[in-house]
């Protein structure tokens, strides 16, 4: 980078900050190299002020000591025997919500109705059923639709998933997100009569 003050003076800016840094940080840099590979290291100063580090020591350098570096050797963990839980079996359930679409918006309606696609059918017998979540409520039916009345506006996430009896997730869990829009209509102002 060079600087020009009123095109009569040429001014090179300093740089010496910037490889004081770099320096620096090769001397650090080599001096936890040096330290995992030699024992002794030797510092030399230059005629011209520069500092030079070796592994072989010289009749104008003197020895640095360097402290053995830190290690830390973790205690073993006792073996606890825990019990493993079995995992549940796995029942290949496919959802997909097929109403409200993913980032629709619903205009001037308070009641939401949701339907939901499920493969294979559900094991009812098992006790599956899918629970639908929205706006804080939580629905479980056998149907593949429901109906959440009174949804505020805004923004919602709707999730759903298959459970079985003990309310354990038994499907991958899905969810999308929809809009609740209403327009509210300022009432008409009250007509009034005219004084003869």
């Amino acid at each position: 980078m060079e600087l020009y003050l009123n095109k009569l003076v040429y001014l090179k800016p300093v740089s010496y900050a910037v490889n004081m840094n770099k320096l620096f940080l090769a001397l650090i840099c080599l001096l936890f190299a040096v330290s995992v590979t030699a024992e002794t290291v030797y510092k030399k100063i230059n005629p011209d002020g520069s500092v030079e580090f070796t592994d072989t020591g010289s009749q104008d350098s003197e020895e640095v000591k360097i402290r053995k570096p830190t290690t830390y050797a973790p205690p073993r963990l006792p073996n606890l025997d825990l019990p493993v839980k079995k995992l549940k079996p796995n029942f290949n359930y496919t959802i997909s919500i097929t109403s409200p679409a993913e980032d629709s918006v619903i205009n001037d309606q308070t009641d939401v109705t949701v339907t939901v696609s499920v493969s294979p059918t559900l094991l009812s017998g098992q006790g599956h059923q899918i629970r639908y979540e929205l706006a804080g409520e939580s629905k479980l039916s056998q149907n593949l639709s429901v109906t959440f009345m009174n949804v505020p506006r805004g923004t919602h996430s709707l999730i759903v998933s298959v459970v079985d009896l003990n309310g354990e997730v038994v499907s991958p869990i899905i969810s999308q997100t929809f809009h609740m829009k209403r327009f509210f209509r300022k009432p008409a102002p009250p007509i009034k009569p005219k004084v003869p």
